[in-house]
């Protein structure tokens, strides 16, 4: 086996890795924004902060915080390709699969599906699975090692955005109440400026 073929199954296997590590933060936030969200305001009507009155004034702040803050939208839609050379070595991937797997000659629709939402959504891994899935060679070369390589620092990216939001920190509070306040206060802080006064 070469050098690249070598490179090219330890950094899948790597990929795949990070990718499991953020299905897993994603299912946890999904649960924790909800928890969050119940606990700041347990919080606030135990100490009296009026919140409807520091969001009314803090409206603008709010809007700018909250989606990158707390609440991590998931990127959806087609996401468009900075790096011709990327772009072409996606699509000569799709190409076989479209050979093998298109509905026009017999091919496996549903699959066929999932690699045309793989494309779109720049998911280089997804049609990998398809390829080797159907036993469609894939020539690897430097450039989709470097793919691979991009994927890997893209995914970790999410990663670390994810668990810097509050919801996640609380979850790594677990059953610490004085740090579940803490992560709350300083939530307050960085939302509306505001520090209460806990007596």
């Amino acid at each position: 086996m070469s050098i690249q073929k070598k490179k090219f199954k330890k950094l899948r296997k790597e990929l795949q890795y990070w990718l499991s590590d953020l299905e897993y933060t994603e299912e946890v936030l999904d649960e924790w924004h909800h928890k969050f969200e119940e606990y700041y305001r347990k919080y606030c009507e135990e100490y009296r902060i009026d919140i409807d009155k520091l969001n009314k004034e803090n409206e603008k702040k709010v809007e700018e915080i909250l989606p990158s803050g707390l609440i991590l939208k998931p990127e959806s839609g087609t996401t468009k390709f900075e790096d011709r050379t990327d772009e072409k070595q996606f699509k000569k991937v799709y190409k076989q699969i479209a050979r093998k797997l298109h509905p026009d000659i017999g091919g496996d629709e549903e699959q066929f599906k999932e690699a045309t939402t793989a494309l779109s959504e720049k998911n280089f891994e997804k049609l990998l699975d398809i390829c080797e899935e159907h036993d469609i060679l894939v020539e690897v070369d430097e450039e989709i090692n470097k793919i691979i390589q991009k994927q890997i620092v893209e995914t970790k990216q999410k990663i670390n955005k994810a668990k810097s939001s509050y919801s996640w920190k609380l979850y790594e509070c677990e059953e610490n109440k004085n740090c579940k306040k803490d992560i709350v206060k300083r939530f307050l802080k960085h939302l509306f400026n505001y520090s209460p006064i806990i007596i």
